[in-house]
């Protein structure tokens, strides 16, 4: 059975921000690579299914030379296979819509993913929202339709593809926000192209036609883009917290309008840019304010622990998209295990790290204690030199 990740957990803000502007260059080059490869005559299916066969190819013997075959066994298969049928059926839709829009119309309702993993979290799952974050999925439906704009344009049939696959990968991060806290990231990513692969081989048979070399080229390079995207996301988000990266995501939207413009002589409407940053816009607040709650629930738990081993718990808890997905090393570290500097693991109480507080730090001063391995912080006077 795979395990999570154990690597040592370290707070690197400035290199997962470049790793997750890295992300976000290869996903807007992404759909731009399958305009380029349907204008040589391949359908959209065919292309998806060697995106991803290629990529397969590439992630797998990485994979197991890094983590060994053990990382093939899943500890969820069922779960793993939900995911990749969410994930196969939105990026199925997103396909083949790509021919039939513009880039930066795709780019800016795509925006919606967040919008609708909260709203779906709500019916299915029962979640408490309140006005602020009902407020915030209006507004960002306000933005989906300044971007479509009915009655002031002929509205693209491939406008409802794409919110299919947008709603579908909503559903996608909540089966995502559980499964990284049960199975190690290199196995959800082999099994993630796996499934997807899996998922693209039956329609692609129906369409099938002989690539020529462009569309080999193409389709190669879509590979390398979905290995090399998903990987650097992955590395961004075990570096910092969710929340504080995804003010970044919204650098998809320009590097997608540039790549339109320079390779498919596509323009940016004003239109697009106003609607996709009210989406991007709301979907950003939803995720602060959902990352918010989930820290004061956080707070909340380990105050009320009576062993170390409970706030373990108590983080081990929470959704995924405030904590990285390497939690195993966790308990080592609250148990003072973890050899050299401490500062590098877990920032200074306050300082609003990765995962906030050191966990010791909270646990002895809502009991009343001194906190381990921990100086107290001097006061110092208004306008006293630091």
């Amino acid at each position: 059975m795979s395990a999570p990740a154990s690597n040592t957990l370290e707070i690197k803000p400035v290199a997962a921000s470049l790793f997750m502007l890295g992300a976000c260059s290869m996903f807007a080059f992404n759909s731009i690579f399958v305009k380029l490869a349907a204008d040589t005559g391949l359908h959209p299916f065919q292309i998806a299914f060697f995106r991803n066969f290629f990529a397969l190819l590439i992630i797998l013997p990485m994979v197991i030379a890094t983590s060994g075959t053990a990382i093939l066994r899943p500890n969820k298969p069922g779960m793993l296979a939900f995911r990749g049928l969410l994930n196969g059926s939105s990026m199925m839709c997103w396909f083949y819509a790509v021919p039939l829009m513009a880039i930066t119309d795709l780019t800016a309702i795509g925006f919606t993913g967040p919008i609708w993993a909260t709203l779906l979290a709500a019916i299915f799952l029962g979640e408490k929202m309140k006005l602020r974050r009902w407020t915030a999925i209006l507004v960002g439906i306000l933005g989906a339709l300044i971007v479509v704009r009915p009655g002031f344009q002929e509205v693209n049939s491939a406008v409802y593809l794409v919110l299919f696959s947008s709603a579908t990968w909503g559903a996608t991060l909540i089966v995502i926000r559980r499964l990284t806290s049960v199975e190690h990231i290199n196995t959800i990513l082999v099994y993630q192209a796996l499934a997807m692969t899996v998922i693209a081989f039956v329609p692609m048979l129906f369409v099938w036609q002989v690539p020529t070399w462009e569309g080999w080229a193409w389709m190669l390079g879509l590979g390398v883009l979905a290995m090399g995207a998903h990987s650097l996301h992955v590395r961004a988000f075990s570096m910092q917290e969710v929340s504080a990266l995804q003010p970044l995501d919204f650098a998809r939207f320009p590097i997608s309008a540039v790549g339109a413009f320079l390779l498919l002589g596509e323009f940016l409407s004003p239109w697009t840019a106003l609607g996709a940053f009210v989406v991007f816009a709301a979907g950003m607040y939803i995720s602060h304010r959902e990352a918010q709650i989930h820290r004061r629930e956080r707070a909340a738990a380990i105050a009320a622990a009576d062993t170390e081993a409970d706030i373990v718990a108590a983080i081990a808890a929470e959704p995924t998209d405030i904590r990285p997905a390497t939690f195993a090393q966790t308990t080592p570290i609250i148990a003072g295990s973890v050899p050299g500097r401490r500062k590098h693991v877990y920032p200074r109480p306050g300082a609003g790290g990765l995962w906030g507080p050191n966990p010791n730090y909270l646990y002895a001063t809502a009991k009343g204690q001194a906190a381990p391995g921990l100086k107290p912080r001097r006061k110092r006077r208004w306008g006293a030199p630091k």
